[in-house]
Parts: C-alpha cells; structure tokens; sequence
C-alpha cells in the first residue's frame, strides 16, 4: 500500500496528539492533587477532546475513502 498523502499523515498525527493530551487531562483531573472546580474543568475539556478525535477520525476516514 502506498504511503498516505502528506496532510492525511499530519492529521493522523495531530488527531494522536490531541488523543494524548485529552487522556492525560483525565488522569489529572481525577489525581485528587488539584481544587474539585478545576478537576471539572479539565475532565470537561478532556471530553471535548475526546470528541474533537472522534470528530478528526470520521474526517481521516473520509478522506481515505475519497481517495
């Protein structure tokens, strides 16, 4: 199989980079090292990440598909 197009690969990349990031906010956030408020915030935007790779997923899909 040839390699996928350059801007397929970032986004691949980017969309691991932003899985990583969204799990390690959730570790923090249930650490118990930080105040309750801002244990919510950081699981609240842990789960708009989540969302965000679910979101840049169906697109690395599509693209796969177009091309």
């Amino acid at each position: 199989m040839a390699d996928p197009p350059a801007t397929e690969e970032q986004l691949r990349r980017l969309k691991n980079t932003v899985m990583g990031a969204g799990y390690r906010l959730a570790q923090l956030a249930q650490s118990g090292e930080l105040q309750a408020g801002a244990s919510t915030e950081l699981a609240s935007i842990s789960r708009d990440l989540t969302e965000a790779v679910g979101r840049l997923e169906r697109l690395l899909a599509a693209l796969h598909r177009d091309a």
